[in-house]
């Protein structure tokens, strides 16, 4: 019988920067949501992990709960309210650990004690699928806002669990893999699989693309299966590190406010060595250092890339903005720099105004003749 991987692992630069990009986006997402729904929401994971990593460093979990913890106002509202902590892990060594982390950042309080404060922390010994869906069912968290982190590393997760979420009012979705899982269908020869990952048959024209193509096409398919799930605003990047390898990360929410949040969040976290931010859609594929000054070429070239495509190569710099937060990694606030040094460089024009003065959002700006 084959050893067992070790219970707690090494954390590698992937885990680092994503987590880093979690408790970013979890000092955000935990004070609006308690505060606007009043505190009843759920933050599940499909696939926990055990807490710790051998470093000592904290796991999602961990971060999570000290969102609420560490913020007495919005502790105060809990205790009005139900905000519910949810972790599934096929691997009971794992279960085990995270109830006695739980219980480590829970103190002085037991974790026992919590419901009375408003906090219910649930860990279910299972596969993501079914007994996430199940364990969600057993708190009442549905038709409640929630967030739900699928870190999935070397598989997926199936459309209708990724559907489900989406139709669940004001709920959000993250999920990370890496980009190599894809590989196997790149000779669309997991059939059933597939269909369950991408939700339908569509996916299966990857084998009329070029062998080299495949992956990065599989990848862009993913996000409009997470768009199609019901999610109206999506952002997908890869984290990368110094190896060039790869973590796909992929983030669903219902409202523009959480995917500005989200870009936030990801300009925030502190320089991680050895690791990066890539956009797919990027045609040269750079990888972005992250950095408080963030490396703007791909802006640039996006930003051309999308001129380029629209009629008389012009667009208002209200709907350039809209294009860097809904089709790019780029926050909306990091546009107008751009477009004011590329006009200053002449390799884009505006219809006149002073960009650098007024700003105005309806200011036309358009590839030069």
């Amino acid at each position: 019988m084959a050893p067992q991987n070790p219970v707690p692992w090494e954390a590698d630069l992937h885990t680092k920067a994503k987590h880093a990009l979690y408790e970013h986006y979890l000092s955000k997402w935990m004070p609006i949501m308690i505060r606007g729904f009043g505190a009843n929401i759920t933050y599940a994971e499909g696939f926990s992990g055990p807490g710790v990593y051998l470093d000592g460093s904290p796991g999602s979990p961990v971060i999570a709960l000290r969102a609420l913890l560490a913020d007495s106002e919005l502790r105060m509202i809990a205790r009005r309210g139900a905000v519910r902590f949810v972790f599934v892990d096929h691997d009971r060594r794992c279960t085990d650990r995270l109830a006695e982390e739980l219980a480590v950042a829970a103190a002085p309080v037991a974790v026992s004690d919590l419901p009375h404060f408003g906090i219910h922390a649930t860990i279910k010994l299972g596969e993501c699928e079914p007994n996430l869906t199940q364990a969600l069912d057993e708190a009442g968290a549905w038709d409640r806002p929630m967030l739900v982190v699928l870190d999935t590393w070397g598989g997926a997760v199936s459309h209708d669990l990724v559907q489900r979420v989406a139709e669940n009012g004001s709920s959000e979705v993250i999920i990370t893999m890496q980009p190599q899982y894809f590989s196997r269908f790149a000779g669309v020869d997991d059939i059933v699989h597939g269909d369950k990952v991408f939700g339908g048959t569509a996916w299966r024209d990857v084998a009329a693309e070029e062998s080299s193509a495949k992956e990065r096409w599989l990848l862009q398919h993913y996000r409009d299966t997470v768009r199609s799930a019901g999610f109206d605003f999506v952002l997908d990047f890869e984290l990368m590190d110094v190896r060039g390898q790869a973590l796909y990360l992929v983030f669903g929410t219902t409202h523009p406010r959480g995917l500005q949040k989200m870009k936030e969040a990801m300009w925030e976290v502190d320089e991680v060595a050895g690791a990066g931010y890539r956009d797919p859609r990027d045609p040269l594929q750079e990888t972005l250092e992250i950095r408080l000054e963030p490396h703007t070429a791909p802006l640039r070239r996006l930003i051309v890339q999308q001129l380029a495509s629209l009629p008389g190569q012009t667009a208002s710099l209200r709907n350039l903005r809209k294009f860097a937060l809904y089709q790019t990694v780029y926050k909306e606030s990091q546009v107008v720099p751009v477009i004011q040094e590329m006009v200053a460089a002449r390799q884009l024009v505006t219809d006149g105004e002073s960009l650098g003065r007024a700003r105005s959002l309806l200011t036309k700006v358009s590839l030069p003749p």
